[in-house]
């Protein structure tokens, strides 16, 4: 759980710590308790106790060792002993207040009752029934199986030689210095070294509590089996299945049908987990998930947690969501250790809203604190309609900041939707970074740069440049170094130029130092207006009205109502307004004393007329999408064509 992604800063991948009890020390020290009541209590107790000898006539004798008193039943077939009564069989020793031995087989012992073997065993109850030929002991009321500091509490005891099973039924519970153990029923076979504890099995100790209905313990393969729904607790953890087991040996555990591991807000759940201890490995197999708090999430077919280099993979239809982005691919690395992770496969893809960006493949410097994508990539910014298409990518989810390069002929392409018309932009580097502030609308703030070889198509605007800045605050997009910017039939050329958006749509453009406007009706004879600024202004997607400012110079071309050429004017003043229709000059104002005067057509060289600084470069105009790409465009100086002969001289 980035796919982001950057620093440990709130937001995914986050770092899902190591626990302070780990599951191998947990299991660990429910395993140790079990063995202890297991062996202590049947394996080495009751078990030692009917243990057949190898004499069997001489097991099937029950000794009497002390009575205060004797009496005979039954002509001798039954004897009653009354007061410190002591039996024994073997290395056996029974003690209780009063007793009654049948042929001499099968004794019935009454009020405290004591077995013991050795100093090691002690078998409290009020009641106990056993039979030396068919191996059956029975202890009734208020049993107290104890052997060193663990002991057996329970009503009901039995257990068969015969089958080597000792069972309770009526509820048994086991104490074993600060850790309980309680269960309803309780099943040991010796023979097949499997211990079975069912219905309300719980275990509680000081560090941690167990709750389950069906525990198997094969004491052979040290192996525990979780066979139905299972809780374990500390003051931090939770693991819940429903099926599973735990191997002692080999530190391993599997948790199944509904597996669930919960530590404060963090949870994980799958069909299945694995566990394995020597490697601090966790599997998260089927339907894995992570999650932590109420945003951060992560999901895939399998989750796999390497605890010694604290990593993360998710593998198959992956997907990370924390409360910034969703990160989705076939594949997530998540490097918690150094906060980096990657993405690849299923087409890599995070969403940021505003920003969606996919890829081939993605990775995270932390040291940059970038992300970086590689391959067929594409950056969207939904609120900008606003989309970047390039090879390779560096972006912050945090900031909004996206720089892309490569791409076809190694140049990314912008593409904008404006006034339900597409812009296309090309350079060989373009910048995006997203402000935290919002403009006046509400919007988010964009802040956009290219540079290097930019070119722009438009329907109604096209440019070349080396570089430009935008921003949606004033939405001004302006060209540095040598721009050029063609509209309709009209190319605005200058040090700087400006072009300010009204809505989605050019309003007005401003040139600045050399600034030049030429317009030309037929391609062939170009109006000329110069200064040190000039703003030309548009009338949906011609040149209506051009003002100039400072040194203004002017040539243009007068042509009568039915469109032909009467003459042209070279005109200077400090100031002056043109208007335009259809390339044409249609009239203009002098904001000072102008100096100038029309000239015949014929009596004019055009080419020696223009102004310094005239170059008309329609090579460079960028006309379709594959203009914006390929080498530069190379400036072509071609003379201008002879004036037709229908040209008409009204001198």
């Amino acid at each position: 759980m980035q796919a982001g992604a950057g620093k440990d800063n709130g937001t995914f991948p986050y770092r899902i710590r190591r626990d302070r009890i780990s599951l191998r020390s947990l299991m660990r020290q429910i395993i140790s308790i079990w063995w202890v009541i297991l062996l202590s209590c049947f394996s080495t107790g009751l078990a030692a106790q009917v243990t057949e000898p190898e004499d069997s006539s001489a097991q099937q004798i029950v000794n009497i060792d002390n009575a205060n008193e004797l009496r005979l039943l039954n002509r001798g077939a039954v004897q009653r002993l009354i007061g410190e009564v002591e039996l024994s069989q073997d290395s056996i020793f029974m003690y209780c207040d009063s007793a009654e031995l049948v042929n001499e087989v099968q004794v019935y012992a009454y009020e405290n009752v004591i077995i013991q073997q050795g100093d090691s065993l002690a078998a409290f109850a009020n009641y106990l029934d056993y039979n030396a030929e068919s191996l059956l002991a029975l202890l009734r009321g208020e049993v107290v199986l104890k052997r060193g500091d663990t002991e057996l509490y329970t009503e009901r005891l039995d257990y068969d030689l015969s089958t080597k099973l000792a069972t309770y039924h009526t509820g048994g519970r086991i104490v074993n210095k600060e850790t309980e153990l309680s269960s309803r029923h309780g099943y040991y076979y010796a023979e097949e070294d499997l211990v079975f504890f069912r219905d309300s099995v719980v275990v509680i100790d000081e560090r941690f509590e167990m709750r389950a209905d069906t525990l198997r313990y094969d004491l052979a393969m040290e192996r525990v089996y979780f066979l139905g729904p299972t809780v374990i607790r500390t003051d931090t953890n939770r693991i819940y299945c429903e099926a599973g087991y735990y191997d002692v040996a080999l530190d391993q555990a599997v948790f199944s049908k509904n597996a669930q591991y919960k530590s404060g807000e963090r949870l994980a759940a799958a069909d299945t987990i694995r566990y394995f201890g020597p490697e601090e490995l966790y599997i998260l197999e089927g339907q894995a998930f992570v999650a932590e708090g109420e945003f951060q999430r992560a999901t895939a077919n399998r989750i796999s947690y390497f605890g010694a280099e604290d990593r993360y993979k998710l593998e198959g239809a992956a997907t990370v969501v924390d409360s910034n982005r969703t990160v989705t691919g076939d594949t997530i690395n998540y490097n918690a250790a150094v906060g980096s992770y990657a993405v690849a496969g299923g087409r890599p893809r995070v969403s940021s809203p505003p920003n969606i960006i996919l890829a081939d493949k993605m990775d995270y410097d932390p040291e940059l604190d970038l992300s970086i994508a590689t391959g067929a990539v594409i950056f969207r910014d939904t609120s900008a309609d606003l989309t970047i298409e390039a090879e390779n990518a560096r972006y912050n989810e945090a900031t909004g900041y996206v720089k892309a390069y490569g791409g076809r002929d190694n140049r990314p392409l912008l593409t904008a939707l404006l006034d339900q018309d597409t812009m296309w932009m090309a350079a060989d580097t373009l910048l995006s970074l997203q402000s935290d502030s919002v403009d006046a609308n509400g919007d988010t703030i964009r802040y956009l740069s290219a540079y290097h070889d930019v070119r722009i198509l438009k329907s109604d605007l096209q440019a070349v440049c080396d570089s430009l800045g935008f921003n949606t605050v004033d939405s001004i997009l302006t060209l540095y170094e040598d721009p050029i910017l063609w509209q309709d039939t009209s190319q605005l050329i200058g040090d700087t130029i400006s072009v300010f958006f009204k809505g989605q749509s050019p309003d007005k453009v401003r040139l600045q130092r050399n600034a030049m406007v030429i317009t030309t009706p037929d391609l062939i004879f170009f109006n000329q207006v110069k200064g040190k600024i000039i703003e030309a202004f548009f009338d949906s997607t011609s040149l209506s009205r051009t003002e100039v400012n400072g040194n203004a110079e002017a040539i243009y071309y007068v042509v009568d109502e039915e469109g032909a050429y009467v003459g042209v004017n070279k005109t200077a003043c400090s100031s002056m307004v043109l208007e335009f229709s259809e390339g044409a000059v249609t009239r203009i104002r002098f904001l000072s004393a102008p100096s100038g005067k029309m000239q015949p057509m014929q009596a004019v060289d055009h080419e020696a007329i223009k102004l310094e600084g005239f170059r008309w470069e329609i090579d460079r105009q960028p006309k379709t999408l594959d203009d914006l790409f390929g080498g530069r465009a190379v400036i072509i100086k071609e003379p201008l064509p002879a004036v037709p002969p229908e040209v008409r001289n009204e001198e």
